[in-house]
Parts: C-alpha cells; structure tokens; sequence
C-alpha cells in the first residue's frame, strides 16, 4: 500500500474521529456551529474513505 493511501485512511479516520467530537459538543448543549461542522467534517471523512477503499479495489484487480 502506497504512502499516499495511507495518508489518505489516517485523513479520513481523523475527519470521521473531529466530526464525531463537533457532534459530541452539539448535543452536549452547544451552539449549532458545531452541528455544522460535525456534519461536514464526517461527509469529509466518508468520502475520503470511500474513494481511497474504491482506489484500493481497483488496484487489486
């Protein structure tokens, strides 16, 4: 596995991780900023997952 993968899974996994915390925060009695942010922070995430596992598949074949 290349290092940019790699990179790419330790990306995802932190944005899924800081996304997870915005909502945390959210529904802990905080402002909706962090709603907001928690929300796009675990579309980032997902994304990036998605299209590195996508990159890994097509590479197997």
């Amino acid at each position: 596995m290349g290092a940019l993968r790699i990179a790419a899974l330790a990306f995802a996994v932190l944005a899924l991780v800081a996304g997870g915390l915005q909502l945390a925060a959210y529904f802990s009695g905080a402002f909706a900023r962090h709603l907001i942010l928690g929300v796009f922070a675990c579309a980032v995430g997902v994304s990036v997952g998605a299209a590195t596992v996508a990159s890994m598949w097509r590479s197997r074949r």
